[in-house]
């Protein structure tokens, strides 16, 4: 019986809440990092790293919090910045609502990704220095998006990213951050495909999948955007059901989702702190409900 966490985007606030769930749920006695495989999508691809590899997630959100000269929040009213972000959530919701084939979105999210004026690549790289020189974990995979072909990509040991770059290419927001050059190619965030892109994990047994915003919206609400960007997401979870996987979700409670302004904030690096606290909290509440399918 194998079990596959699978982690998802969620920018520098989903890095903290993320974070937290797992000591939250470490310190009820599930350990999520203990499972055969781990898949991290933007955000999930650093804290699903840094789990598979043993290291201190504390401590990871701490160095985290200390990068802000490099890390843009989504609260910058800049212009440019206001800008580039209205221009990647045209071209995302062109992309959920479009009949034509995904990758044609994604490349046109690609060439906004390539002309944005963000942070250099050296730089960015720099956040996830921790990462550096450390070999590639056999249970771990990571997601990105080619920007001049649109292809999804699953980096894995083996592939032809180190680590240190395939973690980075898959936190590379387009617009804010700077697309990821492995083998000669510019990738980007594996989110560009999927939020969760939980279809990854078909073939574990069991899978727990945590996603930083909610997959559905209450049922007194509608909103067709909404229904048109998480489609994807329950297509994902059809196809695990369908192939035997027993799946099991952790969505936001309503504190984490205040302290993300529902989605709206997961990028504001000086919110990481309140959503570890946050994190924490919800992983303990958590706890009992995922030992049911986590510990057996």
């Amino acid at each position: 019986m194998t079990r596959a966490l699978v982690l998802g985007g969620g920018g520098p606030v989903g890095i903290g809440w993320e974070s937290g769930l797992a000591v939250g749920l470490a310190s009820r006695g599930v350990d999520i990092a203990a499972s055969e495989a781990i898949y991290g999508t933007s955000a999930g691809s650093f804290v699903g790293a840094q789990l598979a590899l043993g290291l201190d997630i504390a401590e990871a959100v701490a160095r985290l919090t200390e990068t802000r000269g490099v890390v843009l929040p989504s609260n910058d009213a800049s212009a440019p910045m206001a800008d580039r972000m209205q221009a990647l959530m045209t071209a995302i919701t062109e992309t959920a609502l479009s009949d034509a084939p995904p990758e044609e979105g994604r490349q046109a999210i690609g060439r906004l990704s390539l002309q944005a004026e963000v942070p250099s690549e050296e730089e960015f790289l720099g956040v996830f220095a921790v990462l550096e020189g450390l070999e590639f974990p056999e249970r771990f995979g990571c997601t990105a998006v080619d920007t001049a072909t649109g292809e999804f990509v699953l980096w894995r040991t083996g592939s032809d990213a180190d680590l240190w770059h395939a973690v980075a290419s898959s936190c590379a927001v387009p617009c804010v951050y700077p697309p990821v050059t492995i083998g000669g190619r510019r990738y980007m965030d594996g989110g560009m495909r999927s939020a969760l892109n939980a279809d990854v994990a078909v073939g574990h047994d069991r899978v727990l999948a945590v996603s930083c915003t909610l997959l559905a919206l209450p049922e007194d609400m509608s909103n067709p955007l909404f229904d048109a960007l998480m489609g994807g997401l329950a297509d994902e979870m059809a196809t695990l059901k369908s192939s035997g996987s027993v799946v099991e979700v952790i969505e936001p409670n309503q504190e984490f989702l205040e302290i993300s302004g529902w989605g709206t904030a997961l990028m504001d690096i000086s919110k990481a702190a309140d959503a570890y606290a946050a994190g924490i909290s919800q992983g303990v509440e958590e706890s009992e409900r995922i030992a049911s399918i986590w510990n057996r």
